[in-house]
């Protein structure tokens, strides 16, 4: 008899046996599996139903004046205005983690001349401020009963005249649509504070549903806190009262009573740029290769040189350009082919991957054994990826997938091109000599003695190319078009550098000519093997200095780390001449100008780590700076899923410049997006900005031309798998 009909006739008989205790526990089991999944249903709802953000006047997660322990989610940046009688107050965000929150703001003393700088233009007093709150316990950690809790430390970095440290509570009860804090601080913070919001209309679909009404307790101590401005010591009532509406879901509008006598106000802008995907599809991107498939074997009815040139067109429509095709012979009628091509459009390495697996799948000869496809990024070959023909047709059928096929054939060190005399070159293309690029320029001073904020615009414009399909080249100039900085001083009045000025100078260079050469120089780089490259550089590197460089880095395919080793000197670039170079650079005595001897020199062991579970990098740099000051550099940052990098540095030196009587360490801030979350269409150019807390002479490195190490970690980038 069939088996089937075996076990159909015989398992309710089986079933028919079991005793009505085991019955009765295989029902209470069930019941107990689906009461625990209505249960994780249930906190897994209460962590997602999330009541609307309020930002307070500092745009920090809270109120008006004070905090709350909620936060935003991670890649989050905003921007805003704070209209806080007797102060104006300019306020930027960044949600770094889940769990941190950072925060600057300018406060400008409305109506306050500064004591120093105010008769000189530079109007009204202003402070700045650095915030950071950290969450000890949040709702989305599966303890929705729980209240979210933080602490925080306002105005850390710098004068410290809003310093407070606070620890607050919030609980949000979603059902009311309210939420509510209690904290304490101290400082400027003093004592225990409270605050309540209420969304009535969140349920409803009408422009009103992120309608919040909010009060606060405000514990700011204004009346004996030494730094408070005069006419804002005066309390008449502690309980600020108010409403902020958000408007498609950007726009946050908030104005309130505050301290019982003035009306507050505020607006800001917010978008997760960490997370974002772009602001337009890529309808400018090429669909993935399918058609038309030619997989016939080289020979009388497909030529190599067919092949080779069916190869090129295809790749160059995916936006991956070929220059380099070489066949080797085998036994038995096989060959190898090696092909060199440069990634011109795609900024992740799993993207640019698909797309050389898809051409090559679809185009490359039956009779082939194994493919090497080469990828080069600023003159040196990066990395590999070598697929066996079998593995490529299976692929091509649908018998394995996208990480079937990453496995057996993975990202490897780069290969060098096989010799002249074992092969034949198929196809080979020179790089460009020359591409000519074009952009609009903007230079941003702030807090100098005659106003706040200075500026020059203009455009950069200038080639790049290489020279004997080896030798990468740059030359940029940039002119600019208007300047409000035309008049500003090159030291500062109140603390000036006193060792020598490497770079405290440097807007003397924009002064003395409207047209300036700020970059013209070479480059040629190496892959060395086994995973380490190395490169040399010559020229003008920067609008102050030229000089050589040198390079060596081992970074191996696949690490999360890399060590690598360079040293440069420079000479001194003439305020006014294009080409001028000088043997001199200033240095100050009080206020003083000298001029002494001057060949710089600096070398560097640079360390490099991922942590990829978090997306954070770490770069050290240990050695002597420009100013011949001997240190570390610290710097670490965040990449988020949209490319978007946030960073942070620190140094420390042994050079003694003081600022206010106290020894200064250089910090500052970086961030780095690409520029396709504005496009219709995949680029790999990166714009950024770069800023440190006071512009001095400590612990500056001067540029070399195309670092290895960025070349590569951004060759090898890929956010989607986490791994190189």
């Amino acid at each position: 008899m069939n088996k089937n009909w075996l076990f159909i006739f015989f398992f309710p008989l089986a079933l028919s046996l079991c005793s009505a205790e085991e019955d009765f526990h295989f029902e209470d089991g069930c019941s107990s599996l689906f009461r625990d999944l209505e249960v994780v249903s249930e906190v897994d709802k209460q962590i997602h139903d999330q009541l609307p953000l309020v930002f307070n006047y500092l745009m920090q997660g809270g109120y008006f004046t004070m905090p709350s322990a909620r936060m935003a989610k991670s890649g989050l940046l905003g921007f805003g205005f704070s209209y806080l009688p007797p102060y104006r107050v300019y306020s930027m965000m960044f949600q770094f983690f889940d769990r941190l929150e950072l925060s600057g703001n300018y406060w400008v003393f409305h109506g306050q001349l500064d004591s120093g700088f105010g008769h000189r233009g530079f109007g009204d007093e202003a402070d700045r401020a650095a915030n950071f709150k950290f969450s000890l316990l949040r709702k989305s950690d599966g303890i929705p009963s729980m209240p979210e809790i933080a602490i925080g430390l306002n105005d850390f970095i710098g004068t410290k005249r809003f310093r407070s440290f606070y620890a607050v509570a919030t609980q949000t009860f979603n059902e009311y649509n309210l939420e509510l804090s209690l904290g304490w601080g101290t400082g400027r913070i003093n004592g225990f504070f409270f605050g309540g919001a209420w969304t009535p209309f969140r349920k409803y679909q009408t422009f009103l549903k992120h309608l919040t009404l909010i009060a606060e307790y405000d514990a700011n101590d204004y009346k004996r806190h030494k730094f408070e401005y005069e006419k804002g010591r005066e309390v008449k009532f502690r309980v600020n009262a108010g409403v902020q509406l958000t408007l498609f879901d950007f726009l946050h509008l908030s104005v309130s009573s505050l301290r019982g006598n003035n009306v507050a106000a505020s607006a800001s802008i917010t978008y997760n740029l960490g997370e974002s995907k772009g602001f337009f599809p890529k309808i400018g991107d090429p669909a993935p290769y399918t058609a038309p498939i030619d997989t016939q074997a080289l020979g009388e009815l497909r030529s190599q040189e067919e092949m080779a040139h069916e190869l090129a067109y295809a790749f160059q429509e995916q936006g991956l350009d070929i220059y380099t095709i070489v066949i080797t012979p085998k036994p038995k009628g096989k060959s190898d082919l090696w092909i060199k091509i440069i990634n011109v459009r795609y900024r992740e390495e799993n993207v640019v991957r698909s797309r050389i697996e898809s051409v090559l799948a679809s185009l490359a000869p039956s009779n082939l054994d194994t493919i090497a496809a080469v990828v080069e990024a600023d003159g040196v070959c990066v990395q590999e990826y070598k697929f066996r023909m079998e593995e490529l047709i299976r692929y091509r059928k649908g018998l394995i997938g996208e990480y079937e096929l990453r496995t057996v054939a993975p990202l490897r060190e780069a290969t060098g091109k096989p010799g002249k005399y074992d092969s034949s070159t198929l196809y080979q293309r020179s790089k460009g000599i020359w591409i000519f690029t074009f952009r609009p320029a903007f230079r941003s001073y702030f807090g100098s003695s005659t106003g706040k904020f200075k500026y020059d615009v203009g455009f950069i414009a200038g080639p790049e190319g290489y020279l004997f399909d080896e030798i990468y080249y740059s030359a940029v100039a940039s002119y600019t078009i208007k300047s409000s900085a035309i008049h500003l001083g090159s030291c500062d009045i109140l603390n000036p550098s006193q060792i020598i000025n490497v770079r405290s100078d440097s807007i003397r260079y924009h002064q003395s000519n409207s047209f300036h050469l700020d970059v013209a120089f070479v480059q040629k780089s190496w892959n060395l093997g086994q995973g380490w490259f190395t490169r040399l550089a010559a020229g003008y590197f920067e609008t102050a200095y030229a000089g050589i460089a040198w390079e060596s880095l081992y970074y191996p395919v696949y690490a999360n780390w890399a060590v690598g080793f360079e040293a440069a000197t420079f000479l001194k670039r003439k305020y006014g001449p294009i080409f001028g170079l000088t043997h001199k650079i200033r240095k100050l005595e009080g206020y003083c100008p000298t001029y002494v001897p001057f060949i710089g020199l600096q070398y560097f062991v640079n360390f490099y780590y991922q942590y990829k579970p978090f997306s954070l990098d770490f770069i050290v740099s240990i050695g002597q700076f420009l100013a011949k000051d001997k240190g570390i550099r610290m710097e670490v940052g965040r990449t988020f899923a949209s490319g978007l990098r946030i960073g942070l540095w620190y140094a420390f030196t042994n050079a003694n410049d003081r600022i206010n009587d106290q020894r200064y360490f250089d910090k500052g801030f970086s961030i780095t997006m690409p520029l396709d979350l504005f496009l219709t269409k995949s680029s790999r150019t990166r714009i950024g900005y770069a800023m440190s807390a006071w512009l001095r002479d400590i612990a500056c490195k001067g540029r070399t031309g195309k670092e290895l190490y960025h070349t590569i970690y951004y060759e090898r980038y890929n956010e989607k798998l986490n791994f190189y």
